[in-house]
């Protein structure tokens, strides 16, 4: 459910922002597994599957829970350059990472 909730998230907000300024900027699913180190005895192993969306425009990528990509899909507006989409990210508390040409990132 969370994975589909979260490609949908992703989805609507890429449809907005290549109906905008912001055309070229890309919004992906991000997963993250996690399994505890100890079950108890007679105990699968479980699998904890954490959801996020990133947003990337080539320069600078961001990556948002679920709660705050929802919140970003409400406020971009059609006239959003790049630039007006990322204040908005740093605005919900969210770390941006500067990108390199081989893809590697730092934080801004």
């Amino acid at each position: 459910m969370l994975g589909d909730d979260a490609r949908r998230i992703a989805a609507g907000i890429e449809e907005y922002l290549n109906a905008s300024a912001c055309q070229g900027v890309k919004a992906t699913v991000k997963s993250e597994e996690m399994s505890p180190e100890k079950v108890p005895a007679g105990a699968g192993r479980p699998t904890f599957i954490s959801y996020f969306v990133q947003i990337d425009d080539a320069t600078r990528r961001a990556t948002l829970t679920l709660g705050q990509a929802a919140v970003l899909l409400n406020e971009i507006e059609p006239d959003w350059a790049s630039d007006r989409l990322f204040e908005a990210i740093r605005a919900l508390d969210v770390p941006i990472e500067a990108q390199t040409e081989d893809g590697a990132g730092g934080e801004e």
